[in-house]
């Protein structure tokens, strides 16, 4: 009896296994439809906006399911009841399937538009993750501000990773990953890109951070620094990744390098940023002795690590990409050249 009982527990477990159940059982993501060349809207459980309304991810699933390309989108950022509910420097909720409509009436032009004369990107499944938490996709609290009306539900961490989640049960595992965003969205990819290896560690991972530039040390105001690491309470989810960020977020970049050897990782600025340098309480002229530090004491020398800079005030460029050209190379020929690893693909700019 005793032989038969550990058979029936043994077979009780295979059979637990193969529903998969020590990754998630009942919890894990549904299954959802995902026909090629259109939009759809997943509504994700458990992620959810600044003012706790329900959001999701967007997907158009491609040609190609050998490459996934992530999308985070941006809309400012905030962290404290004046940022967030006085001047509202950072896109709230809600946003769920209507306002992804509305936004993605805006994608052509973008590296999101299959139609973009020499996407790289055209065949690939797109996904668009929206913003909507005034974090950078950071943030891992709940913060009632004094004076506030309400909490703030700075969950952009979390929604990342339910998202993910969903992708990774919904997709055929892909060869290749880019993982990009703009301004707060760039922000956002340096956390992204480590989730996303992590959920399809056989792929090879390209990173596109656009206008969200993680400068070093003290080139960020200390008090800037502090606010957002108690307010989105970084300790959570950026130092568990790099330690050495709490001085310098800079560090992020290389911390990835070390991670994912001969990944490519990108950052793109212009010099002089109005937005960005806004933000992080610099003139034009400090931003850009900030911006060129960043890329050649950080990004440049790294094996994999390249940078396109621009002049001028300009923020963002995934947007409108055929706008940009740095060095003569026009960005889609650049993002192009990282992607299909060519040896081509240098850092550019002024």
């Amino acid at each position: 009896m005793r032989a038969l009982a550990i058979r029936l527990l043994l077979l009780a477990l295979a059979a637990l296994a193969a529903c998969g159940g020590g990754g998630g059982g009942e919890h894990a993501p549904p299954a959802v439809d995902l026909p090629r060349g259109v939009w759809t809207w997943v509504e994700v459980s458990g992620a959810v906006c600044s003012d706790g309304s329900g959001t999701g991810v967007a997907v158009n699933r491609g040609t190609d399911d050998a490459a996934v390309v992530i999308f985070l989108d941006g809309g400012g950022a905030c962290w404290d009841v004046f940022t967030c509910f006085t001047f509202q420097t950072a896109d709230p909720g809600p946003f769920g399937r209507p306002q992804f409509e509305a936004r993605i009436q805006q994608a052509p032009g973008t590296i999101l538009d299959r139609s973009l004369p020499g996407n790289p990107y055209r065949d690939a499944t797109l996904v668009f993750i929206p913003y909507c938490t005034g974090d950078v996709h950071w943030g891992d609290a709940v913060q009632r501000y004094p004076g506030s009306p309400r909490d703030y539900h700075h969950a952009g961490r979390g929604n990342v990773l339910a998202d993910l989640d969903v992708l990774v049960a919904n997709l055929p595992a892909p060869a290749k990953v880019v993982v990009s965003g703009a301004s707060g969205g760039g922000y956002g990819s340096l956390l992204a890109f480590d989730a996303a290896r992590q959920r399809w560690s056989q792929a090879r991972g390209y990173l596109v951070d656009d206008s969200g530039p993680p400068l070093v040390g003290d080139d960020i105001s200390p008090v800037i620094r502090a606010a957002w690491f108690a307010s989105w309470r970084l300790d959570r989810t950026l130092l568990p990744l790099c330690p050495d960020c709490t001085l310098d977020l800079s560090r992020i970049f290389p911390t990835l390098a070390h991670r994912y050897p001969g990944e490519r990782l990108a950052l793109m600025s212009s010099l002089q940023d109005d937005v960005i340098r806004g933000f992080t309480l610099l003139g034009p002229a400090g931003f850009e002795t900030a911006i060129r530090r960043l890329a050649t004491d950080v990004v440049d020398p790294l094996p994999a690590g390249r940078t396109f800079l621009v002049p001028g005030d300009t923020h963002t460029m995934l947007g409108h990409p055929a706008d940009f050209t740095a060095s003569g190379v026009p960005l889609v020929e650049w993002l192009r050249r990282q992607v299909e690893d060519d040896p081509a693909w240098t850092s550019e700019g002024p």
